[in-house]
C-alpha cells in the first residue's frame, strides 16, 4: 500500500502540538504517518441521518427554558446521596454531582485546586461534572417511557456543553449527540482512513489484545495429526488478524484454507466493509507464498458453508476446524449475525473437531438480569468513556489526529437512540449463551499478554476468568474492553 499523508481539519486548541513517538512510530504536528503497515484494517460505518424523529414533532415537545436545565438534573438526582466529596468526584461516569450552583450556601465541595472564589461557571470541572449530570439524566428520561420531550432538551444542553477538542468527557458527549451533524469532520477524516485506523491499531489496544489472544489458543490448540487449519472468519475485513498467524504456521508447514463469511443479502454496495475482499485475498496469499504456505481463501454465505461441511464425511478429512467471531471491536462495524455464526459453530462442532474463538468488544454490556434501558445505557457509557480515556493517554497532544479518530472508529457505534433499539432486542432474550465446553486459557498466553498490554506501565490489566478459566479479559482500570472467549467440540 502506498505511502498516505494525513491531513485533518484544524480545530481551535489552547496548546501547541507536539512531536511524539508512539510504539515506535513517529507523528508530527500536521499528524503525518509513518509509513502504511502492508495490512490496514477496518469494517467502518457512518450513520447519515440522526434519529429526530424519535421526539416527535415539534409541536408536541414540552417547552422548558434552557436556564431550568439544570434544575431538572437536580430533581432527578434528588434521592441521591451526593453529599461526600469522594461521591461527588468520584472518576465513574456514574457518580455525577449534583449542580453546585444549587448548593447555594448549604454543602460547598472543595474542588482540589481551585479556589473557593472562583466563579465555577468558569472551570473546566464545572462543565465536565455538568456533563457526566446531563448525560446521566438522558439515560434516566428515555428509560421513562421514551421520554423524548425532556431528552431533546437535556441534548440541546449537551451539545452546548460538549466540543470534538475537549476533555475526554466532553469529547465523548460530543461523539454521542451532536456529530452526527457534524459532516465536515466526517468527510476530511475519511480521506485518511487507513492513516487513522493505522494509528488506532497501534494506539487503542483492544483489537490488537483480541486477535494476538485469539492467535495464540489457535496454534496451542491444532492436534499434530491435523492435515489441514480450516478457518471460518465472521469477519474478515481486510484481515489484520491473520498474518501473525500465518507467520507463526510457517514452522509448521500445515495448510490453511480461510473461509470468509459473506453475509447474505451483502453485496459491494450494501457491504459495511471499507475494504475490497479480492484486495484482501491477495494480500493474504502473497504472505503465505512468501513464508512457504500453501494457503486457500474462499468467500461464502454461512448457509452455502453449511450445506459443503454435510457432505463431508465425519472428521472433516482430520482437519482442524476454527470458528473465529471478532465483533465489536473499534474498527469494525458488522454486529449482525453474530448468533447466527455461533450456532452454526456450535452445531459444526458436534460433528467436526475444533474450536470457537470468540473476541466480544463490548463485552462488559450484558443485559444479564437487569431488564431497565438506564442500566443498559450506563454500561455502554462506561465502555466509551474508557476507549476515549486510553486512547487520550496516547494522543494527548495530538488533537486534530484523536478527533478524526474517535469519528471514524468511535462515534458510528455511539447513538443512544440505536441503543435504545438493541436494549429492546436483547430483553427480549435474544442473546446467545455457547453450550460448548470451555476450553482453559493457558499460562504462557496471559503472560505474553500482559507484556503487550504494558499492564506493569499503564491502566490495562489482563485476567483469566469463566467457570473453565476460558476467558482472557482485558481491562482499562475497572471497565471490561474485551473479553476473548474459547470453546471446543465434545467429541
Amino acid at each position: 500500500m502506498m505511502q498516505s499523508e494525513l491531513f485533518l481539519p484544524t480545530f481551535p486548541t489552547s496548546h501547541d502540538d507536539q512531536d511524539m513517538i508512539i510504539d515506535g512510530v513517529f507523528f508530527s504536528p500536521s499528524f503525518a504517518s509513518s509509513e502504511d503497515s502492508p495490512m490496514v484494517s477496518s469494517d467502518s460505518f457512518f450513520l447519515d441521518t440522526f434519529p429526530n424523529d424519535l421526539f416527535g414533532h415539534e409541536e408536541s415537545l414540552v417547552k422548558i427554558l434552557r436556564s431550568d436545565i439544570d434544575d431538572i438534573c437536580d430533581w432527578i438526582h434528588s434521592s441521591e446521596d451526593m453529599t461526600s466529596p469522594s461521591a461527588a468526584f468520584a472518576a465513574d461516569v456514574w457518580s455525577p454531582a449534583p449542580s453546585l450552583e444549587s448548593c447555594q450556601n448549604e454543602h460547598i465541595l472543595p474542588v482540589p485546586g481551585v479556589p473557593l472564589n472562583m466563579p465555577m461557571e468558569d472551570t473546566k470541572l464545572e462543565n465536565e461534572l455538568r456533563l457526566t449530570h446531563l448525560i446521566k439524566a438522558f439515560g434516566e428520561a428515555m428509560h421513562d417511557g421514551n421520554n423524548g420531550s425532556l431528552a431533546q432538551v437535556i441534548i440541546e444542553s449537551i451539545n452546548e456543553k460538549s466540543s470534538p477538542q475537549g476533555t475526554f468527557v466532553e469529547r465523548m458527549a460530543y461523539n454521542m449527540f451532536e456529530s452526527k451533524y457534524d459532516e465536515y469532520l466526517r468527510q476530511e477524516s475519511i480521506k485518511n482512513f487507513a492513516t487513522a485506523f493505522n494509528v488506532l491499531y497501534q494506539t487503542l489496544i483492544s483489537a490488537r489484545f483480541a486477535h494476538n489472544a485469539a492467535n495464540a489458543v489457535i496454534l496451542e490448540s491444532i492436534p499434530v495429526g491435523a492435515e489441514t487449519l480450516h478457518i471460518v472468519d465472521f469477519d474478515i475485513g481486510e484481515g489484520i488478524q491473520w498474518p501473525a498467524l500465518i507467520e507463526a504456521l510457517s514452522r509448521c508447514r500445515k495448510p490453511v484454507r480461510l473461509t470468509a463469511i459473506k453475509h447474505e443479502g451483502e453485496d459491494e454496495t450494501s457491504s459495511p466493509s471499507c475494504w475490497d475482499f479480492e484486495e484482501t485475498k491477495k494480500r493474504l496469499i502473497d504472505q503465505a507464498r512468501y513464508v512457504g504456505i500453501e494457503l486457500q481463501i474462499e468467500e461464502k454465505c454461512i448457509r452455502d458453508f453449511r450445506d459443503e461441511m454435510k457432505g463431508r464425511k465425519d472428521g472433516g478429512g482430520r482437519d482442524w476446524l476454527v470458528f473465529n467471531c471478532m465483533a465489536a471491536l473499534p474498527h469494525m462495524l458488522r454486529r449482525s449475525g453474530v448468533v447466527e455464526f455461533l450456532k452454526a459453530a456450535e452445531e459444526e462442532l458436534a460433528k467436526f473437531d475444533g474450536i470457537v474463538t470468540v473476541g466480544d468488544g463490548e463485552a462488559g454490556v450484558k443485559l444479564g438480569n437487569q431488564v431497565s434501558f438506564e442500566c443498559y445505557y450506563g454500561k455502554l457509557v462506561e465502555h466509551y468513556e474508557a476507549l476515549f480515556e486510553a486512547l487520550e493517554c496516547k494522543l494527548r497532544y495530538l488533537g486534530e489526529g484523536r478527533a478524526a479518530v474517535e469519528c471514524l472508529f468511535l462515534a458510528p457505534f455511539m447513538c443512544p437512540f440505536a441503543w435504545f433499539d438493541e436494549w429492546k432486542e436483547k430483553a427480549k432474550g435474544l442473546e446467545f449463551e455457547c453450550g460448548l465446553e470451555g476450553r482453559k486459557a493457558s499460562g504462557e498466553s496471559l503472560g505474553e499478554a500482559r507484556v503487550m498490554v504494558g499492564e506493569r506501565e499503564s491502566w490495562y490489566s489482563v485476567r483469566i476468568e469463566g467457570l473453565r478459566g476460558n476467558e482472557m479479559v482485558l481491562r482499562w482500570k475497572e471497565t471490561v474492553l474485551v473479553r476473548v472467549s474459547t470453546f471446543c467440540s465434545r467429541r
